[in-house]
């Protein structure tokens, strides 16, 4: 799995030690460093679920799929013949 990286520093870290600020992911050495101690008020960031992970890598599949069969198709190869 890939870990998420701090917005400020860019050094990977576990989705758990991360939190957010407006969309953007800091550790806590530059949140802190940022805002202050208002930043343990910012919420953790989310370990991805499986379910994510499923439905991400099934929609990345069928765009593939969709892409290349279209590709096929302004090329002429007409594979398969329906």
């Amino acid at each position: 799995m890939i870990k998420p990286s701090c917005y400020s520093c860019r050094k990977r870290f576990e989705p758990t030690e991360l939190r957010l600020s407006y969309s953007k992911n800091y550790c806590e050495q530059c949140g802190v460093g940022l805002f202050g101690e208002e930043y343990f008020s910012f919420p953790q960031k989310p370990a991805p679920t499986a379910r994510k992970n499923l439905a991400v890598h099934a929609t990345v599949l069928i765009l593939g799929v969709g892409g290349l069969w279209l590709l096929a198709h302004w090329f002429g190869f007409d594979w398969p013949p329906f």
